[in-house]
């Protein structure tokens, strides 16, 4: 779809959304901030709770395809649901929970569709120019899942909902809650959420094929449970001290590809994960002496899951013994706030972390992998005046291979190790030129250590590994304005180019045989342009983004981005109890393969909804996802939900 078809598309009468979902308080000791006094988040975005629950966006994947710049992404045969921001994928733009690095050690990655958004108060993205604090390969930005903290001696709410076919068939159901308590010199916050999607419908318009018969999509079925428990100490006005535990299991099918586009040799894949767990013990605290706040972040994150893979749609024949991944890591962070000035703010920080892979299957043993990351990171705001702030850092990070093991003619041995260091350096320029316009300029280097998989995975005997790889690199550099016109509208525009080098690409080295090397040129420019304002009744949003990605050191086409995404949202608010909504979310065509041949076609989704809100807060909800039904794909033949419907609630404890 052109540029022109969505701008028309942003006209139509379904635009979403206000919040009317419960107000949460956001856990600051889990913000990871560039800050100086009265400037906020420098480079950062939010998305708020409202913004979550309003726009029924349940999985953290979901919720980040509302900010312009991101796209979601789906992992085909993996069924993984992944974003891409601006050009860069999960392993260069890492996950965190409440500034905790929570991606997987082996690859980088993380299925997003597991993290439930009903426990979150924010997520905060930051693109390109992301804090110093975060530690190493930041290299596209960095994604930080905030908590919540409660604010009142008693808070709580109850949610949940079922969604179902226009032909009556229930296909899934939730069922979330949310309590705490503050009671000043301590507070208690716990969450536990359940999300099941028994199967999701296809689109009437999709044309059967052998593997797909439409109507109820094989093998869509996936579950997720997860609980949230913090528990912290303010003994004084200034200090903070915060325990939490975090525990999310799920099961998930993989429905089959639909298209006809498979590269040559490449089977159908037939793949279901039996089990899928993470869990997060995490201390963190802020403590006040003098002009000096000292943080620390003591962390273990732990990662198991098990992929059973078939040779037959029926998924009766195994095809190989199971794979099972027993991952953790363990690290910690040391910062020093040091309020210079009343109006400087000089950060440092020591990040360690440690990662540890371990892949087994019931016929082999299990090999262990270990990498060592530091960071040493300096970060500095300085606010001349009212009209001007400079935000500046720099950081060292290494990486070290502890251990790699190799498997080869049932025998363990060790591969090479291969160590890699990297200095990176920022800079960003903000400057509020009337009490209506805002500017901001900045300037980025960052850098990413291959990961595990990347140099030592033979994929399954189609790569050769490589343990001199070294980081990837990125420069960013971005403009942004924003005008407030009027206290009811804001317009902002980001115009931004990045140039990768370093880029760690696949090459063929024999027929049927690749190796990963870093080959990879890319320049990346885009635009970025939003609105958000208000009209009597009626509230109204948007963001468009323009992408181009140039691969200068190949033909390989690049995947995942579209060069066009538009989202839009509008409520009516027809009074103090009804309110009703309607969202747009638009995308040009996309690759989904490298040489060009898989496409996903452009498309529009409209979403509508109507709720009422009673005197005791209790909130009903109904509405329609995809309205018109459309077949449209993320993924080259691997089709979405056709029409859903659903029913919904939220009820304040």
């Amino acid at each position: 779809m052109r540029t022109r078809n969505l701008a028309k598309v942003a006209l139509l009468p379904f635009l979403i959304q206000t919040a009317y979902a419960a107000d949460s308080s956001v856990f600051t000791l889990g913000e990871v901030v560039v800050s100086a006094p009265g400037t906020g988040n420098i480079g950062s975005s939010t998305i708020t709770t409202d913004e979550m629950r309003t726009q029924d966006r349940d999985n953290v994947a979901t919720a980040l395809n509302l900010e312009s710049g991101v796209y979601f992404t789906k992992g085909g045969a993996r069924n993984e649901q992944m974003v891409n921001v601006r050009g860069f994928d999960l392993r260069q733009v890492p996950i965190y929970m409440d500034g905790i690095p929570i991606y997987v050690p082996y690859d980088g990655y993380v299925d997003l569709a597991r993290f439930s958004t009903q426990d979150l108060s924010r997520i905060e993205v930051s693109k390109g120019f992301s804090s110093a604090l975060y530690g190493a390969n930041t290299l596209g930005g960095a994604i930080n899942l905030v908590s919540r903290k409660p604010t009142k001696a008693f808070e709580g709410e109850i949610g949940g909902g079922i969604t179902f076919t226009d032909r009556g068939d229930m296909s899934g159901q939730q069922i979330y809650t949310n309590v705490g308590t503050n009671q000043g010199m301590w507070y208690l916050q716990a969450g536990v959420s359940y999300n099941n999607q028994d199967f999701y419908p296809m689109s009437r318009d999709f044309v059967s094929v052998p593997r797909e018969d439409g109507g109820k999509r094989n093998w869509s079925d996936q579950n997720d449970s997860r609980i949230n428990l913090k528990v912290g100490l303010t003994p004084n006005a200034t200090d903070e001290y915060a325990f939490n535990y975090i525990k999310q299991k799920g099961t998930k099918n993989t429905p089959p590809y639909t298209g006809n586009q498979l590269p040559a040799g490449q089977a159908n894949r037939y793949w279901n994960w039996p089990y899928w767990e993470k869990e997060s013990f995490y201390f963190l605290s802020k403590t006040e002496v003098g002009i000096h706040t000292f943080r620390v972040r003591l962390y273990n994150d732990q990662f198991r899951n098990a992929l059973l893979t078939y040779s037959n749609a029926a998924r009766t024949a195994q095809q190989s013994s199971p794979s099972a991944y027993d991952d953790y890591t363990n690290g910690f962070s040391l910062q020093d706030d040091i309020r210079i000035l009343s109006n400087n703010v000089l950060k440092v920080a020591y990040n360690y972390k440690e990662d540890v892979h371990r892949e087994s299957t019931t016929t082999s043993p299990t090999q262990n992998f270990k990498d060592k990351t530091q960071t040493f990171a300096i970060e500095d705001t300085h606010k001349f005046n009212e009209r001007l702030t400079l935000a500046t850092g720099i950081s060292y990070e290494t990486r070290d291979t502890l251990q790699a093991q190799d498997y080869q003619n049932n025998k363990l041995s060790d591969f090479q190790k291969g160590d890699n260091s990297a200095t990176n350096g920022q800079a960003a320029l903000l400057y509020k030129a009337t009490d209506l316009d805002s500017l901001r300029f900045s300037i980025a280097r960052k850098s990413r250590f291959a990961t595990i998989k990347d140099r030592y995975s033979y994929r399954f005997g189609t790569a050769l590994p490589n343990p001199d790889l070294k980081p990837e690199q990125a420069t960013h550099y971005e403009v942004g304005y924003e005008r407030k016109v009027n206290s009811n509208l804001v317009l902002t525009s980001n115009l931004f180019y990045s140039r990768v080098t370093d880029m760690i690409q696949s090459i063929t080295v024999t027929p049927g045989v690749s190796q990963a090397q870093n080959i990879g040129k890319v320049d990346i420019t885009g635009i970025e342009l939003g609105l958000n304002g208000s009209l009597g009744k009626v509230d109204f949003g948007a963001n468009y983004t323009y992408l181009d990605r140039d691969n200068r050191s190949s033909s390989a086409f690049l995947t995942d981005t579209p060069d066009n995404k538009l989202f839009a949202y509008t409520t009516w608010n027809i009074n103090g109890n009804w309110r009703v909504n309607g969202s747009v979310e638009s995308s040009s065509r996309r690759y989904s393969s490298s040489d060009g041949k898989q496409i996903a076609p452009g498309f529009a989704v409209v979403n509508a909804k109507a709720g009422y809100k009673f005197g005791n807060g209790l909130l009903l909800e109904g509405g329609v996802r995809n309205l018109f039904d459309k077949n449209y794909m993320y993924t080259e033949g691997y089709p979405e939900a056709g029409r859903v419907f659903f029913a919904q609630f939220n009820m304040p404890l």
